[in-house]
């Protein structure tokens, strides 16, 4: 069995020009029936009362667990808590597919924001314009910076504008970002996130809000907004977009709940039908994605297993390949 540390992992250079078609083929084989995932389990106190889905997300601390499996790489579960929205402890654990033998304990402090934003490579992939070069990334942290990076791998994007709350951390994601992507892709800071929405092909969203930090008013026709946390699109978006998911079970029962559309269907202004599409299937060639150029386009990422599995294995073979780690007793 393989441990990699926090320090192991930031060893390895990840990359989302190499993680993203690792998720994609991971996407495809969940279109073509090759992958189960059983429903993430959230343990947290102080628990919620009864038909509370925690809006505003009340809990002091929780426990998530989600489970995942893709024929021919193999089993993996992340397990991770969480203090009052901070950062607590968290592994990823890989199970062989052909021996079911313990293979990998991850520290996933690094890999979970890899894994988390991955999706939005593969869905600016088959959802957003093809020439798309304007990205507005709403968010400044570590999730806002790999969903940008993942973006930046399959798209020609020349644009990057960058808003969050915060000026220091906006300024500090900026420098990243621009030593990170080089420098045929300007990268910048404005001052609101209607500056950054308005105009662009692309936005992604990975903040801490617990509100709407979207307006649907400003999206532009062709535009593909790619969403990382449940609170961030407000109803319009909604309204205006074709929405498509990652994983569409547990969508209205997710906890935090995605709000404004949980009020929406509960309104009768949506239905589950309206939400749907799931992006393996797009993957798979089984139904089209973006069917106009004026289409707009909203992409859910809610926590799914599949990319616990499918980042567990990337992370472990290119350990393996550049001898990191330590090896250890099962």
């Amino acid at each position: 069995m393989l441990y990699l540390s926090h320090a192991d992992t930031q060893r390895l250079d990840l990359r989302m020009t190499d993680v993203v078609p690792a998720i994609e083929e991971a996407f495809r084989r969940v279109g073509n029936g090759q992958a189960v995932v059983a429903p993430r389990v959230r343990v947290l106190h102080p628990p919620l009362e009864k038909n509370n889905m925690g809006k505003g997300r009340p809990w002091a601390r929780d426990l998530r667990i989600i489970p995942g499996a893709i024929e021919e790489i193999g089993f993996g579960v992340r397990l991770g808590t969480s203090l009052r929205r901070q950062a607590g402890g968290v592994i990823l654990v890989l199970f062989d597919w052909q021996t079911m033998e313990l293979a990998a304990l991850i520290s996933d402090h690094l890999v979970h924001a890899v894994r988390s934003t991955a999706p939005c490579g593969v869905m600016a992939k088959y959802l957003a314009l093809e020439n798309a070069s304007t990205l507005a990334l709403i968010g400044s942290g570590r999730l806002a910076r790999w969903a940008a990076e993942a973006v930046c791998a399959v798209r020609p994007i020349r644009d990057l504008r960058v808003w969050s709350p915060t000026p220091a951390h906006r300024r500090e994601c900026v420098a990243y970002l621009q030593g990170r992507l080089g420098a045929a892709i300007k990268v910048r800071e404005v001052e609101n996130s209607e500056a950054a929405i308005r105009g662009a092909e692309i936005v992604t969203t990975a903040t801490k809000s617990l509100e709407p930090v979207t307006k649907g008013e400003w999206l532009s026709p062709g535009c593909t907004v790619l969403c990382n946390t449940p609170e961030e699109v407000d109803q319009e978006t909604f309204l205006r977009g074709k929405i498509i998911t990652t994983y569409n079970d547990g969508i209205l029962t997710h906890v935090p709940p995605y709000h404004s559309l949980v009020e929406l269907v509960e309104a009768g202004k949506l239905s589950e039908v309206d939400f749907s599409t799931e992006l393996g299937d797009i993957v798979a060639g089984k139904i089209p994605g973006r069917t106009s150029q004026q289409e707009i386009i909203v992409g859910l990422n809610p926590a799914f297993g599949i990319l616990d599995a499918a980042t567990a294995d990337f992370v472990y073979r290119r350990a393996k390949a550049m001898g990191v780690g330590t090896e250890l007793e099962a």
